[in-house]
């Protein structure tokens, strides 16, 4: 009990000995500051790193790091907030540093044992950077939505990006994806509705992760790649119109169902064939539709023949050996 309580004592003094100390060596520094050395402040800053003194000896002892953490970083701050306030007050720049100075308590509170609330408050705490430097630096100009599509995705995963959770991760993901293209679009160039393009890919992410194992099916490839076909084909009809330009998606689409039909072992023939087939269709097409008074579309499928070609000398041949 002795032994406690003169630790107790020896703590208390060694309080009031850094309190009092401290306040000596601030006011002789204000003293000299302001009798011999200007009307500029220039005391604050040796006074912050003395005052770090009181606060070690204080705060020593069960959570030593988390209130260190949080009361340094406000008195880092407003060291900062006062240096700006004395020579630049006409811009604000202490808010740069201030930001990455809260980085100190908010990962000694939450990153340890919490990832949720510190995905949470730390991208909150990066959105609103964002948009306060958005707005002092170039308040004309809109792009503190750029960084903050990307920093929305740390919570966004943290939270479900998991197997339980992952079909609600994909169409928050999608929906979020879809939004930005949207948004920008309408911003950037609302005249053309580029966005447009990109819902069908986008979608697919989501739907694959609904289907699971079904996704790799013939029947779901053949569903989707007609589902993708008919939706470009009506954009192409509707929003763009003129060039034919549906046959390029389509080209890309038809390869879903080939592949899932016959890129496996055994059937590299048929699909080499039928991927020549498609390829010298597509050609042909581009040719027609682009420059039909000169024939090209045979050096290409000059070009594709060498697939099936070489596939069934030296695959299909050999196993037949």
């Amino acid at each position: 009990m002795t032994e406690i309580t003169d630790q107790r004592n020896k703590k208390r003094y060694a309080i009031w000995f850094s309190v009092v100390g401290s306040l000596l060596i601030i006011g002789f520094l204000a003293f000299i500051n302001f009798t011999v050395g200007g009307r500029f402040p220039w005391f604050i800053y040796p006074a912050y790193a003395v005052v770090w003194w009181p606060i070690v000896t204080i705060l020593s002892g069960k959570n030593f790091g988390k209130v260190l953490s949080l009361i340094g970083s406000l008195i880092t701050i407003w060291l900062l907030f006062l240096t700006n306030y004395l020579t630049s007050w006409n811009y604000p720049w202490f808010l740069f540093p201030s930001f990455a100075i809260l980085w100190w308590p908010l990962a000694v509170f939450f990153a340890p044992r919490n990832r949720r609330t510190f995905s949470i408050i730390a991208s909150s705490v990066l959105i609103v950077f964002c948009i306060v430097t958005n707005y002092i630096t170039t308040p004309g100009i809109l792009w503190f939505y750029y960084p903050l599509f990307a920093v929305i995705w740390w919570p966004l995963s943290v939270i479900f990006a998991r197997p339980k959770t992952i079909k609600v991760y994909s169409i928050l993901g999608s929906l979020l994806i879809i939004a930005f293209l949207t948004f920008e679009n309408i911003t950037k160039s609302p005249d053309c509705p580029w966005a447009l393009f990109t819902y069908f890919p986008v979608l697919m992410w989501p739907v694959s992760v609904l289907l699971g194992r079904r996704f790799s099916r013939l029947l779901t490839a053949l569903a989707g790649s007609f589902v993708g076909i008919l939706y470009y084909l009506v954009l192409n009809m509707t929003v763009f119109k003129g060039f034919p330009w549906v046959i390029f998606p389509t080209y890309a689409l038809l390869w879903w169902p080939l592949a899932v039909a016959f890129a496996k072992r055994g059937s590299e023939l048929i699909f080499s064939v039928a991927g020549f087939l498609l390829s010298a269709a597509f050609m042909v097409a581009i040719n027609r539709i682009t420059s039909p008074s000169t024939i090209w579309a045979v050096y290409p499928i000059f070009a594709f023949a060498w697939w099936p070609l070489a596939v069934y000398y030296f695959v299909h041949r050999r196993r037949l050996v």
